[in-house]
């Protein structure tokens, strides 16, 4: 901590209102900054009111959380603070359900740009390169965490409930609760150590192989609902994270060994495991068409091999493009 940073926290802390203020301003911009990531997705006309949230959580009980601040191991005011900001930004996505705006027009209440209304930042070279490291800064410290860590944070990111999220995971509720709260804080700390990798994060072409492109385009005309349903198997642990991930991976650009650690796999193991899961996938979504078709049950335990080779296919989306649904967060 500089001798400048400890004068202006110690205006604040004896209640100057113009010291807060000059706090804000100087910092105003990292938090904009945090906040408008692309890994988090929030709409740009919420940002304001999410600045507002973070202003009030920095000085409530006496400015708890800028007490805080120590500045141990040649730690920032800025670097404190941007982690404050994340962890708040992780809080509020987390409850943050998107009412269909779509960027001013009227959409579905889901999460993200649909195909039907598009980001206009997406493919905009003009798109500051900041943004597109943070997003793969996030997905570097994610998925260097446990696959369980990793599981609890992007089933919540998806809205899913926490009770389904345990039932997948064989787990109880309580511990959910707990695996959020550490893959957020261990994120945090990797992030403000510098602990994680780095690099632009691009398709690995092991990972999608031409089977693997093939078995992603016959799932593309089935909504993104009922892929997760498909997913969300009582038990499913590991095989439901990796088809969340392939079913959004322009989202996160995750490697075959990434995958590997995840799966607990070698890597020449992860395509066969690929496979397997989206072919799983197809025949889940298949069998729930023809019922809701046919009135019929379904079988006990469908396995064909996926969908007709004469079903609609829609080329997989670029990094850039918007795809359907693909966090993968940062």
């Amino acid at each position: 901590m500089n001798a400048d940073e400890k004068e202006l926290l110690d205006r604040v802390f004896k209640g100057d209102a113009r010291a807060f203020q000059d706090l804000l301003d100087r910092y105003q911009s990292l938090f904009y900054a945090v906040f408008s990531a692309p890994g988090f997705n929030f709409p740009r006309d919420y940002l304001d009111d999410l600045f507002q949230g973070f202003v009030v959580k920095i000085s409530a009980r006496d400015f708890l959380k800028l007490r805080q601040f120590e500045g141990r191991n040649a730690c920032s005011l800025a670097t404190f603070l941007q982690v404050v900001a994340t962890r708040f930004a992780l809080d509020e996505r987390r409850k943050f359900r998107r009412q269909p705006r779509a960027y001013g027009q009227g959409g579905r209440d889901d999460d993200d740009p649909t195909w039907e209304h598009e980001d206009p930042r997406d493919g905009n070279p003009d798109i500051p390169s900041l943004e597109r490291e943070s997003l793969d800064a996030f997905h570097h410290l994610l998925f260097s965490l446990d696959w369980k860590r990793i599981s609890a944070v992007l089933w919540v990111f998806k809205d899913v409930t926490r009770e389904r999220i345990a039932e997948v995971m064989s787990t109880s509720r309580a511990n959910i609760d707990a695996l959020y709260k550490r893959a957020k804080d261990q994120m945090t700390r990797l992030h403000a150590e510098g602990k994680y990798a780095r690099g632009i994060r691009r398709p690995d072409p092991e990972v999608l192989t031409p089977e693997v492109r093939d078995a992603l385009r016959r799932l593309l005309p089935v909504p993104m609902d009922q892929l997760h349903e498909a997913l969300l198997q009582p038990g499913a642990k590991r095989r439901a994270l990796l088809g969340l991930v392939l079913l959004n991976y322009p989202r996160f650009l995750c490697t075959r060994a990434e995958l590997s650690k995840l799966l607990k796999e070698r890597e020449h193991a992860v395509e066969a495991a690929c496979l397997s899961v989206l072919q799983e996938v197809a025949a889940r979504v298949g069998a729930a068409t023809a019922t809701a078709a046919t009135g019929a049950a379904p079988p006990a335990d469908p396995r064909p091999d996926g969908p007709p080779r004469d079903a609609p296919v829609r080329d997989a989306p670029a990094r850039d493009a918007p795809a359907r649904d693909a966090e993968v967060p940062r």
